[in-house]
């Protein structure tokens, strides 16, 4: 009895990883028509560059593409590499792309420096792919 039991209960999470997966999938290959329709923007946004002088709308849009494509990344991946570089690189927009106060600024930089403590010294990103590999 059990062992039915916990059959069932190894097929009820395997439907839900499978399920979680089917669904990640899902959101990557909306991200991806997303970031499509964003990089059509971009020779219209060059054109208003040069007529308007609107350099911050253009940096906005392209770090909002290079946002989605480390997303991407970070759904596709599953690694701490992936993560750390999303967060690098949102925190890194909010401070060039923002005009805050320099104590804003101060505490992003910080958030970045923190970041790359944490992906230097405590996690190895070689120790991540080598534990993939072995799978």
């Amino acid at each position: 009895m059990k062992q039915h039991v916990g059959e069932k209960a190894s097929k009820v999470q395997s439907f839900i990883f499978n399920t979680a997966m089917f669904l990640e999938l899902l959101m990557a290959i909306i991200v991806i028509f997303a970031l499509v329709i964003m990089l059509t923007h971009v020779p219209m946004e060059l054109k208003g560059l040069v007529q308007d002088g609107e350099f911050n709308q253009f940096l906005k849009q392209l770090f909002d593409i290079i946002i989605g494509i480390e997303l991407l990344k970070m759904l596709c991946r599953h690694d701490l590499d992936s993560v750390v570089e999303v967060l690098l690189f949102s925190t890194a927009r909010e401070m060039i792309i923002e005009h805050m106060p320099i104590y804003h600024t101060l505490i992003g930089i910080i958030a970045i420096s923190v970041l790359f403590l944490i992906r230097k010294y405590l996690f190895v990103s070689a120790l991540d792919k080598s534990e993939e590999e072995n799978k």
